[in-house]
């Protein structure tokens, strides 16, 4: 497996990534459509493109991390996304590890997340790889679902 920076030409293939694992994550009845997914990722990409991370497994994307500026030393991470099919094989430790590099390198200071308090997957990976929780667990301000904040500062 390789991390490499992504461009525009992989927003596609990192929205369908998306699609399909929110899709199994949540149990939705259908994979959401690329034109249903795509908005999300290129919002999340407009003033920071190069957050944008690709993991490839034999030059097949399989997962990405994207995000964007949230503050003048803060990045967002707007989306750590796997392929099901990629699930348990490191690919979203992989993609976490790799970004300090980047954010060093764009000159933030620290990032931030948030992930759903029941997709227990996630927070244990956030959590083992260092990430702290900020706060309590919010609601999430379309559906009401838990979300949690974590903090990440890269050492140099």
């Amino acid at each position: 497996m390789e991390i490499i920076r992504g461009g525009p030409a992989d927003v596609d293939a990192a929205a369908l990534i998306w699609a399909h694992a929110v899709s199994e994550r949540d149990g939705y009845d259908e994979v959401p459509s690329l034109e249903e997914a795509r908005p999300g990722v290129e919002s999340a990409l407009v003033k920071e493109p190069s957050l944008l991370l690709l993991a490839r497994d034999g030059g097949v994307a399989v997962g990405f991390l994207a995000g964007g500026p949230q503050g003048t030393d803060t990045a967002y991470v707007n989306y750590v996304g796997v392929h099901p099919d990629a699930w348990g094989k490191g690919v979203g430790e992989a993609l976490l590890r790799a970004l300090p590099e980047v954010l060093i390198k764009n000159g933030y200071e620290k990032a931030e997340l948030l992930v759903y308090v029941d997709n227990t997957r996630g927070v244990r990976l956030y959590e083992r790889l260092g990430w702290i929780k900020v706060g309590d667990p919010v609601p999430h301000p379309r559906h009401g679902r838990l979300e949690q904040r974590y903090s990440f500062a890269p050492t140099s």
